[in-house]
């Protein structure tokens, strides 16, 4: 009885699993810069990397999020252009760059931010990172190889609060199989984009910009971003992990601003990240939530100034705004 249930359940699954991969392999990801979309390419040991550089100045370094790229900068990319050297880039996998070349994750992507810094000879760097991006300028911060010499840690997830151990995680992660999951992903995965987004802009729903997660959905639902996603969240515990323990021997100046109203981990993290780096200067803006770049650019240009400004050990505190 168990041998014939299990040839009538066998037989669909095996079908639909030869028609996933058949799907992964007959939709390669886009390859380059779509026409009307900024930025140049650069290759970082094998990967195509965009980015966007403008202005002149101290140079700053914007690493977005996961899954993000270069345009979650674009409320303060001009405005900060006007006053410093300013270079934004898609992330390995994310945006219009490359897939990563190999397993990814923290380690990897500040591997590739030393290098994209060393190729466009940027020195005496603040590195901007927000949510994802604010644990690759830690580890960044935490290494002594870099040109950067200032950070500013943006809504980030600094300790480990766990990774995409789910089955879509796991499915996400099956060769050829994942990548047709992927596939369907892109298809059927708006909702999911625009709850998120609106999770992410809360308590400033009101202030996503017309048209904005119709754009997010068609550069976040490419299937080698939810591919990459799935690899950086199941490494993110393990590897954040790592990086806690070097967190006290951070001498370099550490800004961090998180927003009162965003994920309990993310502001908690924020607080116990500020007192175990001794150079930590930590900043929570009340009522807001994870997007601050949309939502509070004003606050956050003058962060920036003040990271350029900061001496190596900082007095501590804590100084809301409004």
């Amino acid at each position: 009885m168990m041998k014939r249930v299990f040839k009538i359940v066998a037989g669909p699954l095996v079908a639909l699993a030869v028609g996933l991969a058949l799907l992964g392999l007959a939709k390669p990801d886009h390859a380059g810069i779509p026409a009307g979309v900024a930025g140049q390419v650069l290759s970082i040991d094998g990967v195509q990397i965009r980015y966007v550089q403008k202005g002149e100045g101290r140079d700053l370094l914007l690493i977005h999020g996961t899954p993000s790229s270069l345009e979650e900068w674009a409320p303060v990319f001009d405005r900060w252009a006007g006053k410093y050297r300013v270079t934004a880039y898609d992330r390995p996998g994310h945006g219009y760059s490359g897939p990563p070349a190999g397993e990814t994750g923290i380690d990897y992507n500040a591997q590739v931010a030393r290098r994209l810094m060393e190729e466009l000879h940027l020195h005496d760097v603040l590195v901007v990172g927000h949510s994802y991006g604010g644990a690759v300028a830690l580890k960044l911060a935490a290494d002594d190889n870099s040109p950067a010499t200032a950070f500013l840690i943006v809504a980030s997830t600094v300790y480990p609060s766990g990774g995409f151990h789910g089955a879509l995680g796991t499915l996400l992660r099956l060769p050829l199989l994942g990548r047709g999951v992927a596939v369907v992903l892109e298809e059927l995965g708006g909702g999911m984009v625009r709850k998120s987004m609106e999770q992410a802009f809360h308590p400033d729903e009101r202030l996503i910009p017309p048209g904005y997660i119709e754009r997010k959905k068609e550069i976040l639902l490419q299937p080698k971003v939810t591919l990459t996603l799935a690899q950086e969240m199941k490494a993110h515990p393990s590897q954040l992990g790592a990086l806690v323990t070097r967190y006290p021997s951070i001498k370099r100046p550490v800004s961090i601003v998180v927003g009162s109203d965003d994920a309990p981990h993310r502001v908690e993290g924020g607080q116990r990240l500020a007192r175990e780096i001794p150079s930590a200067h930590l900043t929570v803006l009340e009522h807001a939530g994870h997007m601050l770049q949309f939502t509070r650019p004003d606050e956050l240009t003058g962060l920036v100034a003040a990271a350029l400004a900061t001496p190596a050990n900082p007095a501590k505190s804590r100084a809301p705004a409004d």
